[in-house]
């Protein structure tokens, strides 16, 4: 099996790094690697987001009509949880809503960047706004 990837490419993986991203090997999205941190508060774990790190050159690197294409490109996933409840309150179908979020990360002569905190504050406006359920409650 090879070995994972844990080269810093780019000052953005350095941010995710810093931030307390952890690297995985990835054997589901078809990408380079995975890049994951969990969010937790006093209540528990709230929510975990997953980067999938993608470069077309270098994952394909057979293909010289890809060697213009050596451009770093990372999708984040959360997936959150909600539990409705019936009209007495009582605990209910248990679902999962999985949110995807694509943007430039890295310089680029087309579009201006978007930050990490930016991902981050959209991922918790989601879980406040919709009042999404904890993964894992701590014990009290």
């Amino acid at each position: 099996m090879e070995e994972l990837d844990k080269t810093i490419y780019n000052e953005f993986e350095q941010s995710l790094i810093d931030a307390g991203y952890k690297f995985f090997r990835d054997n589901w999205k078809h990408s380079i690697r995975g890049i994951q941190k969990r969010f937790e508060d006093e209540k528990g774990t709230k929510y975990f987001i997953t980067v999938y790190h993608y470069n077309l050159a270098k994952q394909y690197p057979y293909r010289r009509d890809l060697i213009e294409q050596n451009i770093d490109r990372y999708n984040f996933t959360c997936q959150f949880r909600k539990n409705e409840h019936d009209e007495n309150g009582e605990s209910g179908k248990d679902q999962t809503i999985d949110v995807s979020y694509s943007a430039d990360f890295v310089p680029n002569p087309w579009r201006p960047l978007t930050t990490l905190q930016e991902v981050e504050e959209f991922f918790e406006k989601m879980f406040i706004t919709f009042e999404f359920e904890y993964y894992e409650l701590k014990d009290y």
